[in-house]
């Protein structure tokens, strides 16, 4: 018993990993109608600036660094050392990293999408394929390609947990759903209670028709593009901190994002945690009761996707798109 409450703990933690990465797909997909196949690439972007402002410049020891350091130079280290009172706690760091990813985001969808406002959601879709692998590229030539330690904003000592059932809830996994539910009750706000969440709508509806009723739709996007990244990069922060930080590590991330996504529906936020819900859990029990090898763990969750998808196309929170003939 005490290992199952533990590995409904584990698969918990996973879950908010996958539900904040979801979270920002499906909010790309409510403002454009559009999934973002780059967005776990761009908030790696976001993720080593932060690492950037966090960490002391070359040459600094490790002890300097307040103990366990870094175990590799961190380019680009030498010209924040510039900025006034770097290096920065982490909560500042992180939301520098967040503003960076945001702003890149913004920049991406005028210089490449904007372009392609004309073209089939095939070409635009797979416009998103070919920015992650230009910023796969990008981030490990900048950064190179060793992995990097990445700290936590919650305690995370081996003594930081409560004790549950016999199970250990580890306050990175409180910390993480805290963060979840703060998200979806901001995008909730956002969706629901303002004219940008009324535009997100009329646009993924029609854009031509939404453009002759006066909305702005090109800021519009801009401003799904910059909240989607921008929650993209938070994700990273939560991955990276519970394993390392390096370049790549967010395509498996974002394929099982995508499926919490598609689970609870690509138009629903709530429909995105809970499908991190049931990711998460079923990634981390399957393979301890089945013969299902743990090697494959990722399979599981697009079982059970496959599965809903033939009873509930739309996913389990999602709309139906109503087609006027």
């Amino acid at each position: 018993m005490d290992l199952f409450i533990q590995r409904c703990f584990d698969g918990l933690f996973n879950g908010a990993i996958y539900a904040s990465l979801a979270l920002a797909l499906v909010m790309l997909f409510r403002a454009t109608g559009l999934l973002n196949f780059a967005l776990g690439e761009i908030g790696m972007v976001g993720g080593y600036t932060s690492l950037v402002m966090l960490t002391p410049a070359v040459g600094v020891s490790a002890a300097a660094a307040g103990g366990g350091g870094f175990r590799f130079p961190v380019a680009g280290t030498s010209f924040a050392s510039r900025l006034p009172g770097h290096p920065y706690p982490v909560l500042v760091a992180i939301a520098v990293g967040v503003l960076t990813s945001a702003l890149l985001g913004v920049l991406l969808q005028r210089l490449v999408l904007y372009r392609l406002r004309n073209r089939s959601d095939f070409v635009k879709v797979n416009a998103t394929i070919a920015l992650l692998l230009a910023l796969t590229g990008l981030v490990s030539e900048v950064w190179g390609g060793a992995a990097q330690r990445y700290p936590s904003v919650f305690p995370n000592e081996p003594t930081d947990y409560v004790n549950v059932f016999g199970g250990r809830l580890r306050y990175t996994t409180l910390g993480a759903w805290a963060v979840q539910l703060f998200l979806l009750l901001l995008l909730g706000v956002l969706i629901n209670r303002t004219k940008t969440g009324l535009a997100f709508r009329a646009i993924t509806s029609n854009a031509e028709a939404a453009s002759l009723m006066g909305i702005r739709v090109q800021r519009t996007l801009a401003i799904g593009w910059a909240v989607s990244c921008g929650i993209g990069a938070l994700a990273v922060s939560l991955v990276a901190a519970s394993t390392i930080l390096r370049p790549g590590m967010m395509v498996t991330v974002l394929i099982l994002a995508f499926a919490a996504a598609t689970i609870g529906g690509l138009d629903s936020p709530k429909g995105a945690v809970v499908g991190g819900v049931i990711v998460g859990l079923t990634q981390s029990l399957v393979p301890g009761y089945t013969p299902f090898p743990s090697e494959l763990a990722v399979v599981p969750p697009f079982l059970v996707m496959t599965i809903l998808l033939m009873f509930r196309p739309t996913g389990l929170f999602g709309t139906s798109r109503v087609v006027r003939v």
